[in-house]
């Protein structure tokens, strides 16, 4: 399927050909879904992507990766790495061709339950992995052809949150290397924490730095640095709210600044606050909620260290909780944002105003099944 297309005058302003690098025009979308660990979602699908009018057409779908929570690129693009988010936990390794299809490398155990996130070290030399259900973070050697080895290295998180049901026990649900490349984060929504780990970038090797608590029950989830490296934005799937944060490269310090709601004032709904995206000129930071369906939009001042909340913006135009968006993405440009509607199967394009941060539906959604995460090239 694919979204239908914009106007002429429309397509100038998404891909605003005289300022754009054509190094920057997107491709190929890359799309996983997560359907639960008793009937897991089948397969990461590709998709093209309109320079002009970043429509979206869905080119086909490799099956044999269940529960792909999340995806992420190798530097060069060329090999695209999934996080089953199953029982027992696997990371796989995809190789990209020109076309965008994928077709796999192989795979490896992350040795623990529920992987939902990866991500390649800058080296290149190693893939870390978050296992939410068994509470721990491990590191994979990534092979010279891209494929992934099995566990080096494994750190476990300890400590349990408030809420009976979402945090019995530690759940890390991210891993960011630093801008130094010597230390890892990991917001946990176990232990309302955000854990920092040194990082050996020879052996693979962890070792716990410090642990900063956040807040009492607030479930912190993923997190974005600044451009800077002095900020980061840390999203808390619980509470629904954005914290600013400081960080100093230099020692790896973490301190909270301040915090402030993913949802309009005076919400009273179920909701549960997922993606956060930082756009690449460091102006806007955009989180995702899922049950008030929106995406929320912040000005980011004083160098970084304060939001300024700009508009929320639903995904859907039906009420009720009817789209779920689990994930967002910008493209290179800033100009376009694709939005994954897991529960409406489905990936929704908004054409993105890069002076006022404001979003503009583009076309229909493209279906997609159960989609939970995408990634860009």
């Amino acid at each position: 399927m694919t979204v239908s297309p914009v106007t002429e005058g429309a397509a100038a302003q998404v891909r605003g050909a005289e300022e754009v690098n054509p190094g920057q025009l997107v491709r190929h979308a890359f799309v996983g879904g997560y359907a639960g660990t008793e009937t897991p979602s089948q397969g990461v699908s590709w998709a093209g992507v309109d320079p002009d009018t970043g429509a979206l057409t869905v080119l086909g779908t490799l099956a044999e990766v269940p529960n792909p929570f999340h995806l992420a690129l190798s530097e060069d693009g060329s090999v695209l790495y999934a996080a089953s988010n199953v029982v027992e936990g696997r990371v796989h390794a995809l190789k990209v061709a020109e076309d965008g299809s994928l077709s796999r490398l192989g795979s490896a155990a992350s040795q623990g339950s529920g992987t939902v996130h990866l991500t390649v070290h800058p080296d290149g030399r190693y893939l870390l992995a978050a296992n939410h259900d068994s509470g721990t973070v491990v590191v994979h050697p990534v092979d010279a052809d891209g494929g992934v080895g099995e566990v080096v290295h494994s750190v476990r998180h300890l400590g349990a949150g408030p809420d009976p049901l979402a945090q019995q026990g530690p759940h890390p649900h991210m891993v960011v290397v630093d801008p130094t490349g010597e230390r890892v984060l990991v917001p946990d929504k176990g232990t309302d924490s955000v854990h920092v780990h040194r990082f050996d970038r020879e052996s693979g090797e962890l070792t716990p730095h410090s642990q900063v608590h956040i807040g009492s029950g607030v479930g912190p989830r993923h997190l974005v640095f600044h451009p800077s490296g002095r900020f980061l934005y840390l999203v808390n799937e619980l509470s629904s709210t954005v914290t600013v944060c400081g960080y100093d490269v230099a020692t790896g310090a973490l301190w909270t600044l301040e915090s402030t709601s993913t949802v309009p004032p005076g919400t009273d709904m179920w909701n549960a606050a997922s993606a956060i995206r930082l756009s690449a000129d460091g102006q806007f930071l955009y989180a995702a909620n899922r049950g008030h369906e929106s995406v929320v939009t912040f000005a980011v001042e004083d160098s970084g260290r304060r939001l300024r909340r700009v508009t929320t913006q639903r995904v859907t135009e039906q009420p009720g909780i009817n789209a779920l968006p689990w994930d967002l993405v910008l493209d290179p440009t800033d100009r376009l944002m694709y939005v994954v509607n897991q529960l409406a199967g489905a990936v929704a394009a908004f054409r993105v105003d890069r002076g006022t941060g404001l979003l503009e539906r583009v076309g229909e959604p493209v279906a997609v099944p159960t989609p939970a995460c995408i990634v860009l090239r």
